[in-house]
C-alpha cells in the first residue's frame, strides 16, 4: 500500500489515498498506530486517510499516534490539501470535508513555488476566558476554545521556561475538559507576535506545532484584549511560523489560518505492517 508523507510546520502526517476504499474502518486505529511509530514504523504525528465526499472534493479522517480519531486538524488539512492538487486536483480553492464540519482552503504559491495556504476555520464555540484550573497545587489561568478540537490556551511570560510534558498531561486529563483538551503555552513577543508550544491530546506529547492550537490561541488573543482583530497575527512555532487573522463576518467571528505544507517522500507500506 502506498503512502505519502508531508508536513506543516514540522508537525507531519502519513497521507493514505483510500478513495477506493482499500482500508477499512476496522483496520484504520491499529494501523495508524503502527504507522506513526517512528521506531518501528513510518513515523508521524497522525495518519490522514482521504476519502470520498459527496459535498466536497475528498474527506478527510485523522487519527492520532495512539490509533484515536481527531475531528480535524489545522497542519493536517492544509497538507492534505496540497496532496489533492499534487495529485491532480487542478484548483486553488479546496473545500474538505472533515468531522468539525465542511472547509475551505485556498492555495497561493511564494516565488520558489512553494505553497501557502489560507484555511477557512469557521467560528469558535464554547469560548471561556480567563478561567482559573487548579494545576498539581497551583491555581493556573487559562482561557478556552473549540475550533472543532478543544484548546486550552495559557498565556505565560517565557514558553521555553514551561515544563511542559511535567505540567500539560494533568491538563489534558482535568475531568473539566470531558472530551480531554489540547494544551497549548503562548508568550506574547509584540502586538502581533507570539511564540507557543502545544501538548496535543491523541499524540500525548508536544508537537513542533499545531494548527488549530495556533488558531485557538490567535482568536483568545484577541478575546481577551492582547491583539486586535482584522489583523495578521504571527505564531511562531518550534516547527515555524503560522498566521491567523480574527474577521467579523455578518456579526459572528471567523478565523482564518495561513501556512506551509511541504511534500517530503512517499513509499509502499510493508506487509508487516498491515
Amino acid at each position: 500500500m502506498k503512502f505519502y508523507k508531508y508536513h506543516g510546520t514540522g508537525n507531519d502526517f502519513i497521507i493514505i489515498d483510500n478513495r477506493r476504499g482499500t482500508v477499512g474502518e476496522e483496520v484504520k486505529p491499529e494501523l495508524s498506530l503502527r504507522l506513526c511509530n517512528r521506531h518501528f514504523g513510518v513515523g508521524g504525528d497522525g495518519v490522514i486517510f482521504v476519502e470520498e465526499s459527496a459535498e466536497a472534493d475528498a474527506q478527510m479522517r485523522i487519527f492520532n499516534p495512539d490509533g484515536s480519531e481527531a475531528e480535524m486538524c489545522g497542519n493536517g488539512i492544509r497538507c492534505m490539501a496540497v496532496f489533492l492538487r499534487d495529485s491532480g486536483l487542478k484548483k486553488n480553492r479546496i473545500r474538505i470535508e472533515t468531522l468539525a464540519g465542511l472547509l475551505e482552503i485556498t492555495l497561493a504559491f511564494d516565488s520558489g513555488g512553494a505553497a501557502l495556504l489560507t484555511v477557512d476555520m469557521g467560528s469558535p464555540s464554547g469560548v471561556v476566558l480567563n478561567s482559573e484550573l487548579e494545576v498539581d497545587g497551583d491555581l493556573l489561568t487559562y482561557s478556552y476554545a473549540d475550533i472543532g478540537v478543544p484548546h486550552a490556551v495559557f498565556f505565560v511570560p517565557d514558553v521555553e521556561a514551561v515544563e511542559i510534558m511535567k505540567i500539560a498531561p494533568l491538563i489534558r486529563h482535568n475531568p473539566v475538559f470531558p472530551r480531554g483538551v489540547n494544551v497549548n503555552f503562548v508568550q506574547q513577543i509584540s502586538e502581533r507576535t507570539f511564540k507557543i508550544r502545544t501538548f496535543e491530546r491523541g499524540v500525548e506529547g508536544e508537537t513542533l506545532a499545531c494548527g488549530t492550537g495556533i488558531t485557538a490561541a490567535g482568536a483568545l488573543a484577541v478575546y481577551t484584549g492582547r491583539a486586535r482583530g482584522g489583523v495578521e497575527l504571527e505564531f511562531q512555532a518550534r516547527g515555524g511560523t503560522v498566521y491567523v487573522r480574527v474577521d467579523k463576518e455578518k456579526g459572528a467571528d471567523r478565523l482564518f489560518m495561513t501556512g506551509p505544507a511541504v511534500f517530503v517522500f512517499e513509499g509502499v507500506v510493508a506487509d508487516s505492517l498491515l
